[in-house]
């Protein structure tokens, strides 16, 4: 495995994302979901993202989606 900046770049900018989704989800679960009912998904699929785009930044989603992969379709190693 290998870095990658392109991929450092994308995933810097998910867990942006992902963290200011976290930190305004009352905001964001106001405007655009159902209100207070929401809070907590909009929070939890903040913090979510926020890993995922850890995991981005340090090509670890290549592995992931490889394990993921193989367990639906076996044998397709590179």
């Amino acid at each position: 495995m290998q870095f990658n900046i392109g991929s450092f770049i994308l995933g810097f900018m998910v867990m942006v994302a992902g963290l200011l989704l976290a930190r305004f989800y009352k905001w964001v679960a106001d405007n655009f979901g159902s209100g207070a009912a929401s809070y907590s998904r909009y929070k939890m699929v903040g913090m979510v993202t926020s890993v995922v785009g850890l995991l981005m930044m340090f090509n670890l989603h290549t592995i992931i989606l490889d394990l993921i992969g193989n367990a639906f379709f076996g044998g397709v190693r590179r």
